[in-house]
């Protein structure tokens, strides 16, 4: 007996010391001094809210592994593992400001909405198509190449990624300048899909759709006073011959301007650094671009982060205390068909799952990096859906940055049509 015990107790020794090492390793996520919901008026925006549905309490709190940056380990540790604009700004911490990457383990999709988009993939297997121009037919659901085998087709996972039907999202937008001042506007970025539907009928198409919609977008200023009232609408058709509309209601001139596609590299209005064709990391034709998938690779990104939106005063990007997570991503390469177009390229880097875009980056034509975007996840509560409670798009160049902090999320509300036409959305967003 005495040795049945001897050997219980040498099998539970290491197996104790390994728990101990664990613990050990994983510790709490320390503050970075300023971080914080630093909002400049008393509105609705003032306090951050979870949304109606919020988030699971698992994500507030996560053991951190490792973190590396401000006043961390080195990040040279994971340059391999990072973009190269997100180790610039890392690296140069003068410049752009205190940020770390806390590393904490992978939490699984999950959820009502993402067992759906599952479902929704396997009953439309093999009926999304390309065409001989590259156009995606037949698409109703789910994902249509759950093993993409070129950039064209990893190009239209991410086109019908797993998403909401809709959502009025309030967004806190911040823009700093290389001396790090900044100025504050209010900006809802609100949409509408019409394919690819799982929680509101219709779905998974939206019908009748006599305009052959595929996405509809609204960018509403709400704040400062000067631009309240400011709409940017973008209508995106089934049709590669049709090119997107761009709507623009400038309250101090009274009227609604028409841009040309061409204008689609302008940045939004209000000095920010977002383009219309960096909208969600990348919102381009499809077949404008060249697609090439260069790699799978590990890669920490924000698929699980930190809930509640931060940012420090005077430096620049919001979420500069988030979770990170190893994971392998897809890397794929657009270059532009068109030899006036101002970039070279763009560098995409996708989840391998649900096809989101974690990081983008922007070439000039001398082939350096120029502009940047990244998105910080965290699941919505109950559904799975991936809500980018962070966003934030970047100048490398001229250092300059605009950070985009979510507060009040709504998803799959039941929006129509109608509720994107401009004299309901001037009711909806009052001018001054």
């Amino acid at each position: 007996m005495k040795k049945v015990f001897k050997g219980v107790a040498l099998i539970a020794l290491p197996l104790l010391i390994l728990g101990m090492a664990f613990a050990a390793a994983a510790a709490e996520r320390q503050p970075i001094e300023g971080a914080g919901w630093h909002y400049p008026w008393k509105d609705s925006y003032a306090k951050w809210s979870p949304g109606d549905k919020g988030f699971d309490e698992k994500y507030f709190k996560q053991d951190v592994i490792a973190a590396y940056g401000y006043k961390a380990k080195d990040v040279e540790e994971i340059k391999g593992q990072l973009p190269p604009f997100l180790y610039q700004v890392l690296k140069k911490a003068d410049e752009w400001g205190p940020r770390r990457i806390n590393v904490t383990n992978y939490i699984p999709n999950d959820g009502s909405l993402w067992k759906a988009y599952q479902a929704a993939t396997e009953q439309y297997k093999g009926t999304a198509k390309l065409d001989k121009d590259g156009w995606l037919r037949g698409y109703k659901a789910g994902c249509p190449f759950p093993n993409p085998k070129n950039g064209q087709e990893l190009l239209w996972n991410f086109k019908k990624k797993f998403t909401e039907d809709d959502r009025i999202l309030g967004t806190v937008t911040i823009i700093t300048n290389r001396r790090g001042q900044d100025r504050y506007q209010t900006t809802d970025g609100n949409l509408m899909f019409f394919d690819g539907r799982l929680a509101i009928a219709p779905k998974p198409l939206y019908t009748p759709n006599p305009n052959n919609y595929t996405r509809i977008d609204v960018f509403a200023t709400a704040h400062p006073y000067e631009m309240q009232g400011t709409l940017s609408v973008i209508m995106q058709f089934d049709d590669p011959k049709k090119e997107d509309k761009f709507w623009l209601y400038l309250p101090a001139l009274r009227r609604v301007r028409h841009l040309s596609a061409a204008q689609r590299t302008d940045r939004l209005p209000g000095g920010q650094d977002l383009m219309w064709e960096s909208f969600d990391t990348f919102n381009g034709n499809a077949l404008a671009y060249n697609a090439k998938m260069l790699d799978r690779k590990e890669m920490l990104v924000v698929h699980n982060g930190y809930p509640k939106g931060e940012w420090i005063e005077h430096a620049h990007l919001a979420g500069p205390n988030d979770y990170y997570q190893k994971v392998n991503v897809y890397v794929n390469e657009l270059t532009p068909k068109d030899p006036n177009f101002p970039f070279s390229k763009f560098i995409h880097y996708l989840d391998p799952d649900s096809f989101n875009g974690y990081y983008g980056e922007w070439y000039d034509k001398k082939g350096r990096l120029y502009l940047a975007s990244m998105f910080q996840y965290v699941p919505e509560k109950g559904t799975g859906v991936p809500i980018p409670v962070v966003m934030n798009h970047m100048d490398l160049q001229t250092v300059h940055s605009t950070g985009y902090a979510v507060t009040n999320p709504r998803y799959n509300v039941g929006l129509t049509p109608n509720y994107f036409r401009i004299d309901n959305l001037k009711k909806e967003y009052p001018s001054r």
